[in-house]
């Protein structure tokens, strides 16, 4: 199978925020100049060409300008005709320079962490920007003709109300983005939330804010195409559908991992090392029952489900007989949903997702 896809992670911020427990490192000039130097090298050696480029962080935005157009000047020569190139950004490091430098080399989706639009609860959970500078950003990438606006919400996040969360939906949804993704907080242990002993909102109440959440963004006219995305017509993330479709993708930078037909690598987390040597935490060789599971559990996060035909073509086998006692049973409690050529997940089967895996599992 080809691999039409890169993700590149980096890994800076100009500042920590509490809930974060992606691998990512103070910005400091002299590091950051050694590692762009190391990535640029392994982005040289790549075969391309890449339908989607996603990179992420961390802050890609982070980046000085001269240190970004290094970066975009080795990104665009691997770009297929036709492509996706997103970037990911805070609304209080994009200016000009910036945005016509992402605009000059092909960047045409951007993907923007709001969170949430209340002023305190940002300060809160550590976010240096204001919902100000979230819709200066949004006026500058349209200045700059960067259409394709991604906007990110968490929900659940500690002193968060409904009505506090549906406001943000409102004020999101005011902004006219492209495509809306929302996470609920998990509070990872290493993170700094998980260190202070901070916990997310009650799972009744995380429940009710994804549910309102749905009927907000349907009834703005979004599809929901995938458990916690949503976009207007012809929007959808392409990277992302490649994860979810268990595509294959390569992958650079730290703790980024890649999956190539049955071998998935994570690179190592451990910047020093990273920028010395090809150095992995974790190769995995998967076995066809675990392709095959995660599969499933990719594929039933979107709306259109899994094709019966697609995974026949994939491992020569039909799904129906292999799973054949969790379908019917996810089926039965109403979790799933069979036709003639797929399954996919109910409204309430979305919900209970892990629900539903646990049937594949077993």
């Amino acid at each position: 199978m080809n691999t039409s896809s890169l993700y590149v992670h980096i890994p800076f911020c100009d500042h920590i925020c509490g809930y974060c427990a992606f691998t990512k490192f103070n910005y400091e000039r002299v590091i950051s100049d050694a590692f762009m130097i190391r990535l640029i090298s392994q982005i040289n050696k790549l075969n391309g060409p890449f339908k989607t480029i996603y990179v992420g962080g961390g802050t890609p935005t982070s980046l000085e300008d001269d240190q970004l157009e290094g970066l975009l000047q080795a990104l665009i020569e691997k770009l297929d005709d036709t492509f996706e190139f997103t970037f990911e950004g805070n609304p209080e490091n994009l200016n000009d320079a910036k945005v016509a430098l992402l605009k000059k080399y092909g960047v045409n989706r951007m993907s923007l962490g709001v969170q949430t639009t209340d002023d305190d609860l940002l300060d809160k959970i550590g976010r240096h920007h204001k919902f100000y500078d979230v819709k200066k950003g949004v006026d500058l990438l349209r200045k700059h003709e960067i259409m394709n606006i991604s906007l990110d919400l968490i929900y659940g996040l500690p002193g968060q109300s409904l009505e506090s969360f549906i406001k943000s939906m409102k004020d999101v949804i005011n902004l006219n983005p492209d495509h809306v993704s929302i996470y609920a907080l998990t509070v990872e242990p290493e993170s700094l939330f998980g260190r202070k002993g901070i916990k997310p909102v009650s799972v009744e109440l995380e429940t009710e804010m994804y549910l309102s959440c749905i009927e907000l963004m349907k009834s703005a006219g979004f599809d929901h195409y995938e458990i916690s995305n949503f976009s207007k017509p012809g929007r959808k993330s392409e990277h992302n559908q490649v994860y979810w479709r268990y595509e294959n993708f390569h992958a650079l930078g730290p703790g980024a991992s890649m999956k190539i037909d049955e071998v998935r690598k994570t690179w190592t987390n451990q910047l020093g090392r990273y920028i010395q040597e090809e150095s992995f935490d974790e190769v995995i060789t998967l076995t066809k029952e675990e392709q095959m599971f995660e599969f499933i559990m990719m594929g039933l996060r979107l709306r259109e489900g899994i094709s019966f035909q697609r995974f026949y073509e994939r491992f020569d086998c039909d799904m129906k007989s292999v799973y054949s006692s969790a379908i019917e049973e996810a089926e039965k409690e109403g979790l799933l949903r069979v036709n003639n050529e797929r399954i996919y997940a109910s409204d309430t089967g979305f919900i209970m997702l892990d629900d539903i895996l646990l049937k594949f599992m077993e």
